[in-house]
């Protein structure tokens, strides 16, 4: 099971555009890839369906939710306040990654069940996710920040390829 997990680092108590947005151009990628695509902190909705209805309601991007549409009817759209046990190891996606915590492709080639948490907003992952992340990864390998959905892309793109490639 691979797993784009979005944190919501901005206000938690209210919807802003940039989560339409972001949610919006995260699911065609996790369709693409075969990932499933979770919110953690996102209280102002209660279900998946709320959030694919605003989606859709909101944006042409993604063909106008489709790609959210199928990942919930597939079970792989999921709203929660924890990471369930089922997700696998946690990996928190970040620039500067702990030297202790450091993994590269390599070792998430190995991984049969991962998830990648991935900050939404100016301040990246909060101290409390970060800390019960296992492992850190930072995408380029070279401490370089990028921009979210530019990370989103990377994320995905090269956790797959590499999986496919190495298993």
């Amino acid at each position: 099971m691979l797993v784009l997990c979005l944190v919501n680092t901005y206000d938690k108590n209210k919807m802003h555009e940039i989560h339409l947005r972001s949610i919006a151009r995260a699911a065609p990628l996790c369709y693409a890839f075969g990932f499933h695509l979770a919110l953690m902190d996102f209280p102002f909705w209660r279900e998946e369906r709320e959030v694919v209805e605003e989606v859709c309601n909101y944006t042409t991007i993604g063909e106008s939710g489709k790609y959210l549409k199928e990942l919930e009817k597939s079970g792989k759209f999921h709203l929660i306040d924890k990471i369930p046990s089922h997700f696998g190891v946690l990996v928190a996606t970040t620039s500067k990654p702990d030297p202790k915590k450091k993994i590269g492709l390599e070792e998430i080639s190995s991984f049969n069940s991962i998830t990648f948490l991935m900050g939404l907003g100016r301040r990246g992952l909060p101290r409390d996710v970060m800390k019960k992340a296992k492992y850190h990864w930072d995408v380029t390998e070279k401490g370089v920040s990028l921009e979210t959905c530019t990370a989103m892309g990377a994320i995905v793109s090269l956790a797959f390829a590499c999986r496919e490639v190495c298993l």
